[in-house]
């Protein structure tokens, strides 16, 4: 046993699903907070348990887990049953109570992680510390001159990488997806406050602050100490939003009134640009990292009418509508990024083009049964229209030879985050794990598995 996780075979597999409050603690006045905020309501959950209405209130797991017998797929469902958890947990409304139970149409209202710290407020302008965790968004003047204040909600990616727009030759296929409108989805990266804390009291915000800081970066992990006693680990979240309009329906859509803000560019030249508007969310990539699993626990889930699957394209059972995929459209190239220029202040895209995305690999039926069970619980409101596509492990944590853990499944994607990277090709097609275990603070040292330090200033 290592870290609370049995070794067997290779295989990670954590015997128990416990769940942890996602309220962080509250420190006052003095020294500064814990890096691992304590919580003290890790709940044995295993995954053999029946999906039923209390699970709405488990909380936030702790770590993902398996019961006897280890087997591989016995081992993906206890990852599939974390990422449910997961996704019920950092779902629920932020003034409290459980998922489906906010006080708009359909249960939906703002959600915990929605509150979180959002990269650019991050990783600021000249390196400038980011203030407090409840600091204020900072807000462009372009949407303060429409109204917006420092409780307003602004969207600016317009890809999984704030750089997506430029003219530089990435090492993979990517761009923006453009909906059924011609509108471009947009993007945002948060992270919860055990992640925020590290790297605040490190200083890794600033480029001299990671270049004065010489130890490994390791973020906190998410672990159960004793009996009901445990912690939150970092947590990365990237969503996907689409401008909902014309015939999408609102309330099948968890949705968010926010301002649209496109930054000013040179190459390719781009107008500052602000407007507002209601948005649905169509993506959903949670990343934490925890005891049991180093190299993080990749959880994707995304709208269900985001995209057909081959096998319905093939056969033509289709939904009457998806949110970037057109039946019929003859001549579309499938999964292929827009022509260039991209110009979100161009809208509806020119001559007319979509999106036209396909997912590659199809969703397993027993991830398929899980997500029906767990939907189950969510009828009538807006969440029951999400579905999730996969979970990310390593089966090795601590393989001698891979230090990505020997990832399982091998490759993700999801259609909205990795649209054109989809498939099964080594060294091309998304794996989370594999990708991340590349990322780099702006030293060139290893960043454990995030992004998210590249983008200090």
């Amino acid at each position: 046993m290592r870290n609370g996780t049995v070794i067997v075979g290779g295989m990670a597999a954590v015997m128990l699903a416990a769940s942890c409050s996602t309220t962080p603690v509250d420190p006052g006045p003095g020294p500064k907070p814990p890096i691992d905020p304590p919580v003290t309501n890790c709940n044995v959950t295993p995954p053999t348990t029946p999906v039923t209405p209390a699970l709405l209130a488990s909380g936030l797991p702790c770590d993902a887990t398996i019961v006897s017998p280890i087997t591989l797929p016995n081992l993906q469902h206890g990852f599939d049953y974390y990422s449910w958890l997961t996704f019920l947990a950092l779902n629920a409304p932020a003034g409290g109570g459980v998922i489906g139970q906010g006080g708009q149409p359909g249960g939906d209202a703002p959600t915990q992680w929605e509150q979180w710290k959002e990269l650019s407020d991050l990783m600021k302008p000249g390196g400038a510390a980011p203030g407090p965790w409840d600091a204020p968004r900072t807000i462009p003047p372009a949407c303060l001159a429409l109204g917006a204040n420092k409780g307003s909600r602004v969207l600016s990616m317009v890809g999984k990488t704030p750089d997506v727009l430029s003219a530089t030759v990435q090492p993979f296929d990517t761009g923006p997806l453009i909906d059924q409108h011609g509108r471009y989805a947009r993007y945002e990266i948060l992270v919860n406050r055990p992640m925020f804390e590290y790297i605040v009291q490190n200083g890794l915000y600033s480029k001299q602050g990671q270049s004065a800081f010489t130890a490994t970066v390791d973020f906190p992990s998410g672990t159960v100490t004793s009996g009901s006693d445990g912690t939150v680990g970092a947590i990365m979240v990237k969503a996907a939003w689409m401008v909902l309009g014309d015939g999408d329906d609102a309330s099948r859509f968890h949705t968010a009134r926010a301002f649209v803000y496109t930054a000013p560019q040179q190459n390719p030249r781009i107008e500052e640009s602000c407007t507002t508007a209601t948005l649905g969310l169509v993506g959903l990539h949670v990343a934490h990292k925890t005891a049991g699993a180093p190299q993080w626990i990749w959880s994707t889930f995304e709208h269900a009418a985001n995209a057909p699957e081959q096998a319905a394209v093939d056969t033509g059972k289709l939904l009457p509508r998806y949110n970037f995929y057109r039946d019929g459209c003859s001549g579309c190239a499938v999964n292929e990024p827009p022509p260039r220029p991209w110009n979100p202040n161009a809208q509806p895209f020119p001559n007319g083009f979509t999106s036209q995305i396909v997912r590659v690999t199809p969703i397993t039926a027993a991830t398929v049964a899980l997500t029906d069970a767990f939907t189950g619980l969510l009828a009538g409101t807006v969440w029951q229209n999400y579905l999730l596509v996969s979970t990310q492990w390593p089966t090795d944590p601590q393989s001698k030879t891979d230090p990505n853990g020997v990832p399982a499944p091998m490759y993700l994607a999801n259609s909205t985050l990795e649209t054109y990277i989809q498939g099964t090709v080594p060294q091309a097609s998304s794996s989370c794990t594999n990708c991340h275990g590349n990322a780099a603070a702006t030293t060139g040292r290893t960043s454990d598995f995030t992004f998210v330090l590249e983008r200090a200033q």
